[in-house]
């Protein structure tokens, strides 16, 4: 069952928090008046056939899991779809929840910080990060969240944009002559796949695999700049995304682990 807990790891074992309110206040104006909802259809394809993949039969009947960072849920429904799981979704912004009721009744939405979960130990069979671990500027905390509340047996999997892909840094690192700030929030960080897979493994995750995607198309960006670009964007990331270097060079960074222990 949920509860009221608070995670034991005191605040001064870890650094670089991020600064909730910002992150709250950002997305809860974003939805004041639409949905967030900014990849295709095969960019949500894409992601979500390398998720099915890795997670098996996380999500038959008599099993639980929970998508953190949901949103208004537009990946969220479309992951979970025809799952007979007790579904989860969970964000920080209660604007972007109260969409994602609206769209969809059976998951149960709730607000809620990802670092520091309402729930008991071991309550999901599958936890995901839902493009969100780039939000925070030291992830640790959160995937050590994710870990404490998994079951024995049960994965966690995530997606988020990676360093080393050349157009995510041109566009998203600051260090970029074309560096774009229009709606990125001030919480984010692209992240390198060494980094993720050292921090699942350290916290206990086994069967850690972090690789990379390509092919994940965008329906709109916020900068006006973008999206002059981002027809040319998506036909370059479909073509990478049949291109053997994806895997180190893609997009999205993929990182799947396991909790130890069966089912």
């Amino acid at each position: 069952m949920a509860t009221n807990h608070k995670t034991t790891v005191s605040k001064g074992n870890w650094v670089n928090m991020q600064d909730k309110l910002k992150e709250r206040a950002f997305f809860d104006e974003w939805t004041e008046s639409k949905e967030y909802d900014v990849l295709t259809q095969n960019g949500y394809d894409t992601i979500i056939r390398d998720f099915r993949r890795l997670i098996g039969n996380r999500l038959l009947k008599g099993r639980r899991a929970i998508d953190l960072g949901c949103g208004t849920g537009s990946f969220t429904r479309r992951l979970f779809q025809d799952s007979e799981a007790e579904l989860f979704g969970l964000d920080i912004s209660k604007n972007a929840i109260n969409l994602a009721r609206k769209n969809e009744k059976r998951i149960n939405f709730i607000v809620g910080d990802t670092e520091n979960l309402q729930f008991e130990e071991s309550y999901f069979d599958l936890v995901v990060f839902s493009g969100i671990l780039h939000h925070f500027p030291n992830e640790k905390k959160c995937l050590a969240e994710g870990y404490r509340v998994l079951k024995k047996g049960g994965c966690m999997i995530s997606y988020d944009p990676n360093k080393i892909n050349p157009f995510m840094w041109l566009y998203r690192d600051p260090s970029s002559p074309l560096f774009s700030k229009v709606g990125k929030t001030e919480n984010e960080k692209l992240l390198y796949a060494k980094d993720v897979s050292r921090s699942m493994k350290n916290l206990g995750f086994t069967n850690v695999d972090t690789h990379c995607i390509s092919g994940v198309t965008f329906k709109t960006v916020e900068s006006q700049v973008g999206k002059l670009l981002l027809p040319v964007y998506n036909i370059l990331e479909r073509f990478m995304g049949i291109l053997p270097f994806a895997k180190k060079y893609g997009s999205f960074l993929i990182c799947y682990g396991e909790k130890k222990g069966a089912l």
